[in-house]
């Protein structure tokens, strides 16, 4: 009858670490980028890892992180007039074709930023958040890139970039101007976190008015056409990959070609950057990274609230009640963890000893059974996750019922009940017939037997006399 009350059994779980690990993770997955990265966006799990600590070039993958602060100071919806800081933009640079003069959303300068890779959209961009931020009408290019780039690089440390420098809002090539897999894959969570800046990450093409349709009276606007150079997201392209949402290319002579890019699978969203990977191994180390995440990591239910752990034993229980009770868990928790992972996921439930029956007063705590009275929803102890020794979650084990103490007065309340519940209901009726039929066939042959008795005495003494 005694048991073990610590039970082990083994789950499938998932990650909740927010931070990821410097060291390489993951199988060789013979890609052909220098450094690369895979994590899991809402978690920040480390699927896989090469070299992604290592400092590199990032080029125009600047503009997630610009697009991020930008939205800090300017509202989508505002209108902005572009001005010579465009022209602040380096020779050489990719462009979305904005005019001096125009008058644009911040939604659609935030477009010319992200979908073409205009490198003049980030001057624009930083500019006006230096006026922004100092409240003046005009200053100096130079310094209002040198206020955003330090605005940049606070935003970047705080998102967990600490590997990062920025020195310009656009990613043309500074020595000083770096980054990581690591950084750019932390600054690309919180990028999807945006709707508008999701949204726009998966937009093929923009054909339209710079000012859209409610643009200010006497405002000079131009009809711009952009498209994506993420051919992950092109259904004409041989790199299509269906699954992918995002985010941003980048290309410099000294950085070669590189990318951050998403996609999402059954609820899954997965971040990926290759480093120093020419086309096209930008598109095939990305999409063998994908692949590789979404066949071997999934989500699942650790734990779910008011689930059932286990049936835990009773001492004494009051008559006619149950001699065990269901043990609940309290709240649930979802994780995110491979294949690998989910079959080292261990439980243990250790209960309360204050709550356990005792043998004696010397004797050692009972694992046998709970000692009542114990009320539902009472915690009965705790319920652990554990991965590799390592504790990954943890929540109180709770009754799902009540337990009553018995007494002299409850055994007496069950023995009324019982002779109420079986001699006064309408089911008893053909056994009070029955046993009425049977006592009146008593009487009658007792009746019968006294009268013969008598009978027997009086013929006897009639024939002594």
């Amino acid at each position: 009858m005694f048991r073990r009350i610590i039970a082990f059994i083994i789950m499938t779980a998932a990650a909740a670490a927010a931070a990821l690990p410097v060291s390489a993770a993951g199988p060789d997955l013979e890609l052909t980028a220098q450094t690369a990265i895979l994590i899991e966006q809402t978690t920040g799990k480390l699927l896989y890892g090469k070299n992604e600590s290592e400092r590199m070039y990032p080029a125009s993958m600047t503009k997630i992180l610009t697009a991020l602060v930008a939205l800090d100071y300017l509202k989508p919806g505002e209108f902005i007039v572009v001005g010579a800081e465009k022209s602040e933009a380096p020779a050489g640079s990719s462009v979305a074709s904005l005019e001096i003069g125009e008058t644009i959303l911040v939604e659609n300068l935030l477009r010319a930023l992200l979908i073409p890779s205009g490198n003049e959209a980030g001057c624009v961009i930083a500019y006006n958040v230096g006026l922004r931020v100092n409240g003046v009408p005009e200053m100096p290019y130079d310094e209002a890139e040198a206020l955003f780039s330090d605005l940049m690089n606070k935003k970047a440390a705080a998102l967990g970039a600490t590997g990062t420098h920025f020195t310009n809002p656009h990613g043309f090539h500074d020595a000083s101007h770096y980054s990581t897999a690591h950084d750019i894959a932390m600054i690309s969570r919180t990028f999807l976190q945006v709707p508008l800046l999701s949204a726009i990450v998966k937009e093929k093409r923009f054909a339209g008015n710079s000012a859209g349709d409610n643009a200010p009276e006497g405002a000079k606007t131009v009809e711009h056409e952009w498209k994506t150079h993420n051919e992950l997201i092109m259904d004409n392209k041989e790199a299509y990959y269906t699954y992918a949402n995002g985010i941003k290319t980048g290309f410099t002579d000294e950085a070669s070609d590189c990318l951050a890019s998403s996609a999402e699978r059954d609820g899954v969203t997965l971040i990926s950057v290759v480093f120093l990977s020419p086309k096209p191994g930008i598109w095939n180390d990305s999409q063998t990274l994908f692949e590789y995440g979404f066949n071997n990591f999934a989500f699942v239910d650790v734990q779910k609230d008011s689930e059932l752990l286990e049936q835990a034993a009773i001492n004494n229980p009051r008559l006619g009640e149950p001699e065990q009770m269901d043990v609940l868990s309290k709240g649930g928790f979802t994780g995110f963890y491979s294949n690998d992972e989910s079959a080292r996921i261990k439980r243990e439930i250790v209960y309360d000893p204050a709550l356990l029956a005792r043998s004696g007063e010397e004797a050692p705590v009972s694992a046998s059974a709970f000692e009542p009275p114990i009320e539902r929803g009472q915690a009965l102890g705790k319920v652990n996750y554990y991965l590799d020794g390592q504790v990954i979650y943890s929540s109180e084990a709770i009754a799902a019922a009540n337990a009553y103490k018995r007494t002299l007065s409850s055994d007496f309340r069950y023995y009324l009940d019982l002779i109420k519940e079986k001699f006064f209901q309408m089911d008893a009726i053909k056994f009070w017939v029955g046993g009425a039929a049977i006592l009146a066939a008593l009487i009658i042959i007792l009746a019968v037997r006294r009268r013969r008795r008598k009978r027997n005495q009086g013929f006897s003494m009639y024939r002594w006399r």
